[in-house]
């Protein structure tokens, strides 16, 4: 028994059923300048990276998001979190180039029925075991499955999709060198950020094509390195903080022009 008014109801349980057996969804204002559905933005680890000891993991899995995502949205949205980042997994749905969606569909439609809007990582430090990410290959492999996805978000649903090609490319690159994950490329950060960005270009260029309207989000970390009080390593301090903006000065095109950046595809940082 409650003593709670339907309007008390609704206000303390965004998943309230009302009279008519329909769940209630409250929506944000919509006044056609927001960019997210809410200032505060939820993210689910889905890290799926080779570790030191080569073993894959998979994050989604280890927190079994994967079986609760129609859970875990719905406590989003009772914390009025209406936008999350997630993971697409690109290493479980890509075999050999043939695609099994099997593994994000039930992900992507219970953030449609929760009223979550998801950005969704299509890299996130993991890809099929099969590719050599340094290869010509990875890059073309890559732009393939980011069309594919795109095509599928689109079949099966009608809003905006919300991509991040590839996550915190400059943080992955530092680890990749100092063996901290796969390849465990040590002294080839600037190769595979070169590589990375390749692929980005690429991806974004294949997800346009597929939707116009997607909307590309660049995840990377924030850094600020203090100097000790010496003057001789100042500068070496300042030259590690400017680094942070490598990659989106890549993307522009400001930075190492040849690898075909321009303006149009750093969208959202």
């Amino acid at each position: 028994m409650t003593t709670d008014s339907p309007e008390t109801l609704i206000r303390t349980n965004p998943r309230a059923v009302s009279p008519n057996g329909l769940v209630h969804h409250p929506e944000p204002e919509r006044d056609g300048t927001r960019l997210f559905r809410s200032f505060w933005i939820g993210g689910f680890e889905c890290s799926c990276h080779i570790n030191t000891r080569r073993q894959r993991l998979d994050m989604t899995a280890a927190v079994q998001h994967d079986i609760y995502a129609a859970e875990d949205y719905a406590l989003l949205r009772g914390m009025g979190i209406l936008t999350a980042r997630d993971g697409i997994r690109w290493h479980l749905m890509d075999r050999g180039g043939a695609y099994n969606f099997s593994p994000w569909a039930p992900m992507l439609e219970a953030s449609r029925r929760e009223g979550v809007q998801v950005i969704w990582d299509i890299c996130h430090y993991g890809w099929p075991d099969d590719l050599d990410i340094f290869s010509a290959a990875f890059v073309d492999r890559y732009a393939r499955f980011c069309r594919a996805v795109t095509e599928h978000h689109r079949d099966t649903g009608d809003e905006v999709p919300y991509f991040a090609p590839i996550n915190e490319i400059s943080f992955f690159a530092w680890a990749a060198s100092r063996r901290i994950m796969y390849p465990f490329a040590r002294g080839r950060d600037g190769e595979l950020k070169r590589q990375l960005i390749r692929a980005a270009l690429a991806g974004a260029d294949a997800i346009r094509d597929v939707d116009p309207r997607a909307r590309l989000v660049y995840p990377e970390p924030l850094i600020h390195t203090v100097p000790p009080l010496r003057s001789d390593v100042v500068q070496p301090s300042r030259d590690k903080n400017a680094s942070q903006f490598e990659v989106f000065d890549m993307l522009l095109g400001r930075a190492a022009p040849e690898l075909g950046g321009a303006p149009p595809y750093l969208d959202i940082i």
